[in-house]
């Protein structure tokens, strides 16, 4: 049954897109996708109609779909290609005109979008190229006059002359005889012993000034602290720091990979709780897809029969949702028991 439902959306899809009305081909298109997402022709189609209104971002997104479930299909290769390089990414562009030419050597359109795009990066490069400015570098050569080379000879001379004369013999040593003295005091007969050695030096000294810490008699006047008035460091304990509070999503991609890598309904409206009501409009603006708003309405399903005093939040949120740019327009394209469950949601939130 919805095998056949994703057939008969699709065909009515293309005779759409030959009419020239692209944006109703995107819509029967995506009914197809809703009742057979398996299928990587509905993406590529839809990429197609996507890619004459010049979404190219769109167009790339749904050609990845095709490529995850299709590896070798050449004409989301091309499709890609041609997206990106709208988007300016030329080399991903011509990445993928490599890969489909490797899967079909002989297919003159992509040979054809691969020239022009070689032609454009060389263009590219070449205005590179001429806004860079040359540094013009100009030859300096150093030219010596004989007197200037004469006025260095001289100056060479003087200097080790000068080196010369500051070389004179030093010595810390007394040079005259032990019997000469320059005071004319007798000089001091050698120690014979150890002590006597011992009682020259010591009479030789003169007295010691008083007031050091340290005293013959060994009264030192070191002072001491006595434990009671010792001062203990003490270091503040360290308190848990609190776990940062989990930053609202700001972007459309950052929620839908967040919301794709979650699989309960708790997971999912913890996520939903992290972003204000009032900016879901922003949040979504007109990339609201069927598939996301289906599984939002399925996990508000989820926390009201889980939770039934969470019905003012719901309430708040499914509110916000209904203001969304695409809302009315995806609905239309919802099934019979998505449109059911709506309604349901809207009479539980209001009888509370």
């Amino acid at each position: 049954m919805a095998s056949e439902k994703a057939t008969l959306a699709k065909e009515k899809g293309n005779q759409a897109f030959k009419a020239g009305d692209y944006p109703t081909a995107i819509g029967h298109y995506t009914s197809a996708i809703l009742a057979n997402n398996s299928d990587p022709t509905f993406y590529l189609n839809r990429a197609f109609a996507y890619l004459k209104l010049g979404k190219n971002e769109d167009t790339e997104r749904d050609c990845t779909k095709a490529l995850t479930l299709s590896p070798n299909n050449v004409k989301a290769l091309f499709r890609r290609a041609q997206a990106r390089r709208a988007l300016g990414n030329l080399g991903g562009a011509r990445e993928d005109l490599h890969r489909a030419l490797e899967l079909e050597p002989s297919n003159t359109s992509v040979k054809n979008e691969l020239d022009a795009i070689d032609k454009a990066m060389e263009a590219e490069q070449v205005k590179q190229r001429k806004s860079t400015p040359k540094r013009r570098r100009v030859p300096i050569e150093i030219i010596e006059s004989e007197r200037d080379q004469k006025t260095q000879q001289q100056a060479s001379s003087s200097k080790a002359a000068n080196d010369e004369s500051f070389i004179q013999p030093i010595s810390s040593r007394n040079l005259k005889p032990d019997n000469e003295s320059t005071t004319g005091s007798p000089s001091r007969p050698a120690s014979q012993t150890f002590v006597e050695a011992k009682n020259t030096r010591e009479s030789a000294k003169g007295g010691r000034v008083s007031g050091g810490i340290f005293r013959p008699s060994g009264n030192h006047t070191v002072l001491t602290r006595s434990t009671t008035e010792q001062r203990t460091t003490t270091r503040p304990t360290p308190t848990p720091s609190k776990s940062a509070a989990s930053q609202p999503l700001t972007t459309l991609f950052e929620f839908t990979k967040t919301w794709d890598s979650l699989s309960t309904d708790d997971a999912r409206w913890k996520l939903i709780c992290t972003i204000p009501p009032a900016s879901f409009p922003m949040l979504f603006q007109a990339s609201l897809e069927p598939d996301l708003l289906k599984s939002i309405l399925h996990t508000f399903q989820g926390v009201l029969n889980r939770d039934p005093t969470a019905r003012g939040s719901v309430q708040q949120y499914l509110s916000a949702l209904m203001r969304v740019q695409r809302f009315g327009t995806v609905m239309l394209f919802m099934d019979k028991q998505e449109r059911q469950l709506l309604e349901y949601l809207r009479g539980e939130v209001e009888s509370s």
